[in-house]
């Protein structure tokens, strides 16, 4: 049998811990460690799980970023490129193994990673007497390993290389390699399409990612008037729960491309949605401080500089009570008898949610129709079918808070 040269240490995030309730991975880790247990190299992507992604409080994976990720089977060559001769190893093999088989088995591939194919660092740990806790932080810390960003693939993976190399130093026996990893580390893979996919990684924290705006050209205006409607009618959905998600600002950009918008035109239809909006909140003679507040959040979404905010309620002060557009003053309104959806892992209890809901009126169903008022989801930029089937009825998606602050609003 030929030797191994090395370990690929992997770590993966999922959507959620049992392959048979679909769950999926959602990023995936491979760190390179030598036989003196010493990192040599690493590779880290996500990957579109085509579902929601489960607990984002935990794994803290946000759809805007994992949407514009390669499937599994976009990047299943690489990975398995980057196993070729190596002994794998996991905190916790059991887990990554079980995710790891059910994404090559829905293509139809067969894999080495059955229970004792790879190189378990948990369990090492045990025989090695170093922790008395399981986790990969508990091991990490009683090695004397460095804190990291726990709960991110790549962090994850090179915590378990760094502990891989500690026992190699101080308890060899532990991390001994058997004759199955040895098999598993010389696995004859079958011809799989080696595309150099691209990898995508989370937006790193604090790093704000450029407005929907700037992906539109700048022009000339034109002679006469573009047809709006259209878009004037997205950016009312868009902007239901106060915030644009990026799905939302790919749809705007779209729908301008579409229309043939430039970029100054675009920024002249924000400024008179705006106008619209300072004219419905003078219909009572009073602008008070949340609808002020409101158009203040109105215009920073939407590019504008606030200040024009108060320019624009002094001009529109007079024209109140003038017919035109009805916009959604202070964003979602529900009503008794509406019908919503909820979807993805909520930061309140779902059934909670519900209940309060059924208690104010609303309905609260499983599927989405078109007479669905509101989708309510934990990450708007969601992927999970109930999402993508209110996309395709037209129904806003919404975020939970948006949502549970027009449920209180309703409950008085």
């Amino acid at each position: 049998m030929k030797t191994a040269h090395g370990y690929a240490v992997i770590d993966t995030e999922t959507t959620g811990i049992l392959t048979g309730w679909h769950h999926r991975i959602a990023e995936i880790a491979v760190v390179h460690v030598d036989a003196c247990g010493t990192i040599t190299d690493e590779w880290v992507t996500l990957v579109n799980p085509d579902r929601d992604l489960g607990p984002q409080a935990i794994h803290g994976i946000r759809a805007a970023d994992a949407r514009r990720a390669p499937r599994f089977e976009h990047l299943a060559g690489d990975f398995v490129e980057r196993l070729s001769g190596r002994v794998v190893v996991a905190h916790n093999w059991t887990f990554d193994a079980m995710h790891l088989r059910a994404e090559f088995g829905r293509l139809g591939i067969d894999t080495p990673f059955g229970a004792d194919a790879g190189l378990c660092t948990l369990r090492a740990a045990g025989r090695a007497r170093l922790s008395s806790g399981r986790s990969l932080i508990d091991c990490c810390a009683a090695a004397g390993l460095p804190e990291r960003s726990w709960h991110t693939a790549l962090d994850d993976a090179r915590g378990a290389g760094e502990l891989l190399g500690f026992l190699l130093r101080h308890a060899p026996d532990a991390v001994r390699v058997t004759d199955a990893q040895l098999s598993a580390a010389n696995w004859a893979w079958p011809l799989i399409e080696r595309r150099r996919t691209p990898v995508v990684r989370r937006t790193a924290i604090g790093q704000v990612e450029p407005h929907f705006l700037a992906r539109l050209v700048e022009r000339m205006p034109r002679d006469g008037e573009p047809v709006v409607d259209a878009y004037y009618a997205m950016l009312d959905d868009a902007l239901l729960d106060r915030q644009i998600s990026a799905t939302e600002g790919d749809a705007l950009v779209e729908i301008a491309h579409d229309l043939g918008l430039h970029k100054n035109e675009v920024v002249a239809l924000h400024l008179s949605y705006l106008r619209d909006l300072a004219r419905e909140a003078w219909a009572d003679q009073v602008v008070t401080d949340e609808e002020r507040t409101d158009l203040l959040t109105v215009a920073t979404l939407l590019a504008l500089d606030p200040a024009v905010v108060e320019t624009i309620l002094d001009e529109e002060r007079d024209a109140a009570g003038e017919p035109g557009p009805q916009r959604k003053t202070g964003g979602l309104v529900l009503r008794p008898g509406d019908k919503v959806v909820l979807t993805g892992a909520m930061e309140r209890d779902r059934a909670d949610i519900a209940a309060e809901a059924t208690a104010a009126g609303v309905r609260v169903t499983g599927t989405v129709s078109k007479q669905t008022r509101v989708l309510a989801a934990a990450d708007p930029d969601s992927m999970s079918g109930k999402a993508k089937r209110a996309r395709e009825c037209g129904v806003p998606v919404v975020s939970e808070d948006a949502f549970l602050r027009a449920l209180a609003k309703l409950r008085g």
